[in-house]
């Protein structure tokens, strides 16, 4: 049996062992309170601060169109309510404004809107700002930039596969498109050409990837069917459009202009000359020639032969009286061989596009086809059916050209219907 001094010392022994454990667990609970409230300062701290990033919205033009005014977008991630400034009272939720404002930063932008591309909008902030952000306001708030960009399409459209969606929204068919050093073409059902291709009096070739390699003139074919196209009473504020689609075809038409309005449109008629068309006369002021002088009839058709001449550096090489009124007196004295028609699209009367085209689609091999483009109807109605005519397989030729073609010599004072 244990005596009473070592119960003693047991006893003690005990007591040291509870204490050294109540100050260990003390320290542990320590330990802990003091890591949790680290932990909690650290998060209260991140949380503090305030996340704005303000990124450049991107941009899509068209080739030549003026760049639009540059936005940005910007999003808060934090509370706005964070004070930056405790004497002014200036928080977070004021800096996001001056930044929906404008302020703070500044968007750098070298894009070319004539150069198809994509370009880098480049969002910068301020040199204050800067300042700011890594002094007063560095525990507090953050501003992220984040870039965006300029893309700048061609502007006549965009490829989708072998075909070309025009800016307009159609399809490109029946026509050239140039795009940036390189020239296509795409035929009626909008497919990109290759290969050789003859239209008019030229054959192109092109290679496997669309891009035209060579065109060369081939001249007229007299085997090949063929239409005159001829014009009256112009020229007109439609005639330029009209020109322009013959160009496009690569196509020719004779006009039969009027003094009184060639005098005011020299830079049409020099145009007219430029495409290889025929300048023809139709009198100064559309008289019924037969019921003037000789010497009116001299003046009538020669003040406007000075027009056209003055305009194009050479003279009319035909000539259309007016309401196709000839006598023997007019044979005589207007110079030129009178050309006459064997289509008349009655335009001028109809006033009806649709009616026109349908007339000039009735159109036969060695037929001149009458028209008159001061009426915008008129000139609509070739527009549209030039193509056409074309696809039908039909020259779009000058009288002169479809004469020489049919083996006739066009003679002064002679009067012809067609070929």
């Amino acid at each position: 049996m244990m005596n009473k001094k070592g119960k003693r010392r047991n006893t003690r022994r005990r007591r040291q062992r509870r204490k050294a454990l109540g100050m260990m667990l003390l320290g542990i609970c320590l330990c802990i309170g003091i890591g949790v409230a680290a932990v909690k300062l650290v998060t209260m701290a991140f949380a503090e601060k305030a996340v704005i990033a303000i990124q450049a919205e991107p941009v899509t033009i068209r080739q030549e169109q003026e760049i639009p005014e540059l936005k940005v977008s910007i999003l808060l991630n934090g509370d706005e309510k964070t004070v930056l400034n405790r004497k002014s009272g200036y928080t977070v939720g004021d800096l996001v404004k001056e930044i929906k404002r404008g302020e703070h930063y500044r968007i750098e932008n070298k894009a070319d809107n004539m150069t198809e591309g994509t370009y880098s909008l480049n969002v910068t902030l301020t040199d204050e700002t800067k300042k700011k952000l890594e002094g007063e306001w560095k525990d507090k708030v953050e501003i992220q930039t984040k870039n965006g960009t300029l893309l700048v399409k061609n502007k006549y459209g965009d490829w989708e596969g072998k075909k070309f969606r025009k800016a307009d929204g159609n399809y490109a068919a029946n026509e050239f498109v140039a795009l940036s050093d390189a020239r296509y073409y795409f035929d009626a059902d909008g497919n990109m050409v290759t290969g050789k291709m003859k239209q008019g009096n030229k054959e192109y070739v092109f290679g496997d990837d669309g891009v035209l390699q060579s065109e060369k003139f081939i001249g007229l074919d007299p085997t090949k069917p063929m239409i005159a196209l001829t014009f009256d009473d112009g020229p007109g504020k439609d005639t330029d459009r009209l020109l322009e689609t013959l160009k496009k075809y690569h196509a020719k038409a004779t006009f039969f202009m009027l003094g009184n309005n060639a005098k005011n449109y020299g830079d049409v008629i020099k145009k007219m000359k430029e495409l290889n068309c025929e300048l023809g006369n139709h009198s100064t002021s559309h008289p019924q020639l037969t019921k003037l002088s000789p010497e009116g009839i001299k003046k009538e058709i020669q003040t406007t032969s000075d027009y056209i001449k003055n305009a194009a550096g050479t003279g009319p090489t035909v000539m259309r009286p007016p309401y196709g009124a000839i006598n023997d007196s007019v044979k005589q004295n207007v110079g030129l061989p009178m050309i006459l028609w064997s289509v008349d699209t009655l335009d001028w009367k109809t006033k009806s596009t649709p009616k026109t085209v349908e007339s000039i689609l009735s159109a036969k091999d060695g037929d001149i086809v009458l028209l008159h483009d001061i009426h915008k109807t008129s000139v609509d109605a070739a527009i549209e059916a030039i193509p056409k005519l074309i696809e039908k397989g039909f020259q779009l030729v000058t009288v002169s050209e479809m004469a020489e073609a049919k083996g006739q010599k066009l003679e002064l004072g002679v009067k012809y219907f067609s070929f």
